[in-house]
């Protein structure tokens, strides 16, 4: 078992460092468990300190139902009010108190819908239920909104003497003489990442402290390089899926990835075969794990991109540079695009009485062609109607009607 799994922390007491916030989250929990309303929190700091950890272990340590949203879940505010609001203002299944959190907010608030920011300040007004945000910048101005709403609790980085005093701990239970001089350096080059410093001490509890300078100082930037060497390099399963269990990179983005870059380091059809087959494996359990909230599949998912490791037999193409993902490139430059098509189908969809989906893979299409057949005359006249009875602006009539 990897060790940070082994230590993952049962109770808020386990944690390492933060002593303070962690206090503040231990009379949030207390007084929810009460029935003693309190403030919704914002948990911010570092990535890798440890905020929805922490607010997981507190869900499960009070024996809390936990409503944990995605950036799928609370983009618009239909979906915030219909499917929200009845949890965060009503007792949870036999009458368990639900905790509901917005992880990553600051991140996600970019993706709302027009609405979305003001349906959850009325979440946040009308709740019954205890309600938790994290987020890197607690003054991002993307959430300024929520600002005089919560109580913010920082989480900071853990400072190197913490560090050290933890990993000596975790060398004690594991029944290893404690080498002062790797736990400084591992502690030093952990960059206050807990996790990442417990998968070094592994390392070096299995290769010896010779292989710290082969560790590098922790660079977040640099870690899907070190998944993707991992996994195209090594033609090691454990390995691999090692480096994609420790990484904290997105699933979605870990496993557009390697799709594009599977042609790039395998040249033969078997191999390219053999790894899209298992990354496809990957892909079937992530969607199903978003879809019904059940992230035990997620291991499943790592098995899968792992998987891609063993394809190769052999065939790699070593010198061939990673590619960043074409989709995602896709979905950065057609952004503005999507977002006039969203407007338009939440207007027309009331009328066309169909879902935003059927109305922007069907319908708009179909209208700009019959757009682009119309006379000059027709299609002043057809944009007037658009203003008109459907409220469309200027830049959505322009899109049907270029």
């Amino acid at each position: 078992m990897l060790l940070y799994e082994k230590y993952t922390p049962t109770s808020l007491s386990g944690f390492v460092g933060n002593a303070l916030s962690i206090e503040k989250l231990k009379q949030f929990g207390a007084n929810a468990q009460s029935g003693k309303r309190s403030n919704p929190i914002m948990v911010y700091g570092p990535s890798g300190t440890g905020k929805t950890s922490a607010i997981r272990t507190l869900a499960h340590a009070n024996g809390f139902e936990l409503v944990e949203l995605t950036s799928s879940d609370y983009r618009d505010a239909d979906t915030l009010r219909k499917k929200l609001l009845p949890a965060a203002s009503s007792r949870g299944l036999f009458s368990k108190v639900t905790l509901i959190l917005f992880d990553e907010i600051d991140e996600l608030s970019s993706k709302f819908d027009k609405g979305a920011e003001s349906a959850i300040l009325k979440i946040l007004k009308e709740a019954k239920q205890p309600i938790a945000f994290t987020a890197s910048d607690f003054w991002d101005q993307r959430i300024s909104f929520l600002r005089n709403h919560v109580e913010k609790i920082e989480f900071k980085k853990v400072d190197i003497k913490e560090m050290s005093e933890y990993l000596r701990r975790i060398m004690k239970a594991e029944g290893k003489p404690v080498d002062e001089e790797a736990i400084r350096e591992i502690a030093y080059r952990s960059d206050g990442d807990v996790r990442g410093a417990l998968n070094d001490l592994q390392m070096v509890l299995l290769g010896g402290s010779d292989i710290i300078e082969s560790l590098g100082v922790r660079n977040r930037k640099l870690e899907i390089f070190r998944v993707l060497d991992r996994i195209f390099l090594t033609n090691n399963f454990a390995a691999a899926k090692g480096a994609v269990e420790t990484s904290d990179i997105d699933m979605s983005m870990m496993i557009s990835w390697v799709e594009e870059n599977i042609p790039n380091r395998y040249w033969t059809k078997q191999s390219m075969s053999q790894a899209y087959s298992e990354l496809v494996f990957a892909s079937r359990f992530f969607e199903t794990a978003e879809r019904v909230r059940y992230y035990g599949y997620m291991k499943y998912a790592s098995t899968g991109i792992a998987g891609v490791s063993i394809s190769s037999g052999g065939q790699m193409k070593h010198l061939s540079p990673y590619a960043f993902p074409s989709r995602v490139k896709y979905l950065s430059t057609t952004k503005e695009a999507r977002g006039v098509q969203t407007r338009i189908a939440m207007k027309l969809s009331p009328f066309l009485h169909t879902n935003r989906h059927e109305i922007i893979s069907s319908y708009l299409p179909m209208f700009k062609t019959l757009f682009g057949k119309m006379s000059e005359e027709a299609r002043k006249e057809v944009a007037d109607s658009l203003e008109n009875n459907f409220r469309l602006e200027k830049e959505e009539i322009e899109y049907l009607t270029p």
